[in-house]
């Protein structure tokens, strides 16, 4: 089985069992609110309010993640009502410890399962990035002009390497410009996230633009530069890819 129907395949497991521990969340969260007595025509919507937003808080942390952001409140939001729908849960079932934990599995199942299908999604990201590194790294150079002399000027070919290590920044300059349109502070560990980089390259990208960020949008600048700089270009290299 290939890796893209390894990961079709888990995440509709994942969702399938997200579905059913929902369901069985909705029915005790449902006769609660019967039992509490809130109308009936409005009794479905007190399960969607507490498993809803577990659902929707897990996926905002997995929107936080794509543009680097923090995301503490959406973690907050989804411990809270996890805990919760739990106690409720709970608090539904007969005054038995085994009842009580097989009513108290379904909200557990319904956060594990929605936190495990935004994980898989923040890894199929990363390896897609991996992937197109790869891609960039195997593409050969254009071919070389044997009847160039040796006077002639025009800009030779980048090297494989110069290719991957463009490319890198490239990723590294758009999050940050992001960022910055966005009105946020950009990290150095949200700009290598973002890009598929080491943090300390984006760390050291970082600190690049914020000094001076008119240079750090040129792909030909001091990392490329001829003459004395061939230790930082194969350090950035090394850590870029």
């Amino acid at each position: 089985m290939t890796g893209r129907w390894t990961y079709r395949t888990s995440a509709a497991g994942v969702v399938v069992l997200a579905a059913a521990a929902f369901t069985l969340s909705y029915d005790a969260l449902h006769q609660l609110a019967l039992d509490s007595r809130v109308r009936p025509a409005l009794a479905w919507l007190w399960p969607v309010v507490i498993d809803g937003t577990i659902v929707v808080a897990l996926l905002t942390v997995l929107a936080a993640k794509r543009a680097a952001v923090r995301a503490g409140y959406p973690w907050a939001l989804a411990g809270l009502f996890s805990a919760a729908s739990v106690a409720f849960n709970i608090a539904h079932a007969p005054d038995r410890p085994v009842a009580q934990l097989v009513f108290a599995m379904a909200p557990v199942a319904l956060v594990l399962t929605t936190h495990l299908l935004v994980q898989q999604a923040s890894w199929r990201q990363l390896t897609r990035g991996q992937h197109e590194a790869v891609a960039v790294q195997q593409a050969g150079p254009e071919p070389a002009h044997p009847h160039r002399s040796g006077n002639d000027r025009t800009p030779q070919p980048a090297s494989p390497d110069q290719e991957v290590q463009v490319g890198a920044r490239a990723r590294v300059r758009a999050a940050y410009e992001a960022h910055v349109q966005a009105g946020r502070t950009p990290t150095g560990a949200g700009l290598a996230r973002a890009a598929g980089v080491s943090e300390r390259y984006g760390q050291r990208l970082l600190a690049e633009f914020t000094a001076n960020p008119a240079r750090g949008g040129h792909p030909n600048g001091d990392h490329f530069a001829a003459g004395g700089q061939s230790d930082r270009h194969s350090s950035d290299q090394a850590e870029g890819r």
